[in-house]
């Protein structure tokens, strides 16, 4: 969707307490190994997480300097659910501004031709992904004319369903058609692997590559290969 370099355009989500910044260092030599075939666009979610459960000291305190870098202030694109209530028309806190955030990155530096997220990034790729492609599920969000098409693909790192978001219950009740590559950490203890594999088993024919490393997007020869062919089939 590039012109004439046909190379593809990617959004990144990062996950949560992290920042665009941080993502984009983490997965610097995945993205070097997709440098020819695809362009990388890391954004930042929208709010700061300052709960002390999720968070250090150092993140705290970052956080309310105005002149501290980004990179050091952690985010994300809705708040953390435990001992925290669904707002009163039943979303996660935060979420619903993120979707109008991302929304507008999508206008604005798009159009995108598949999704990349980690963590909770990876969950709400997974959601960006179905809203996207059936627009009936929750018009609210994503009504008919949102001037994006769908995704063509989607690369879910270490990400898990939404059960407790009443609003968006109408998700992940049928099959996602949006091709997908699941990448899941057998020694993660963050997010739990049957999990990944429950959002991965959402998806029609998932391609999922299974690791032996905890919670991280992974950057062996072997992910990376895995995950360049993924993608290269959709620059062709």
């Amino acid at each position: 969707m590039t012109g004439t370099t046909n190379k593809l355009k990617i959004l990144c989500l990062h996950g949560m307490v992290q920042n665009g910044t941080v993502f984009r260092k983490k997965t610097a030599v995945l993205r070097k190994k997709l440098d020819k075939i695809a362009d990388l666009v890391y954004v930042t979610a929208p709010h700061l997480v300052l709960d002390p459960e999720y968070t250090t000291e150092i993140h705290r305190i970052a956080a309310a300097e105005p002149l501290a870098h980004e990179e050091l202030k952690p985010f994300g694109w809705w708040q953390p659910i435990r001992n925290r209530p669904n707002t009163s028309d039943g979303y996660y806190q935060g979420f619903k501004e993120s979707i109008e955030y991302i929304k507008k990155v999508m206008i604005e530096q798009g159009p995108f031709d598949g999704v990349f997220g980690f963590s909770q990034g990876a969950c709400f790729a997974a959601l960006l992904s179905e809203l996207l492609e059936n627009r009936t599920l929750v018009p609210d969000l994503i009504p008919h004319d949102f001037n994006h098409p769908a995704f063509r693909f989607a690369i879910i790192a270490a990400g898990f369903k939404t059960v407790s978001q009443e609003a968006t219950g109408a998700l992940f009740q049928n099959q996602i058609k949006t091709p997908s590559i699941h990448l899941i950490g057998e020694a993660d203890t963050v997010i739990e692997p049957q999990k990944m594999l429950d959002l991965a088993n959402t998806f029609v024919q998932p391609v999922i590559f299974k690791h032996a490393g905890g919670h991280l997007v992974p950057t062996n020869a072997a992910s990376k290969n895995e995950i360049f062919e993924f993608v290269h089939k959709f620059q062709q």
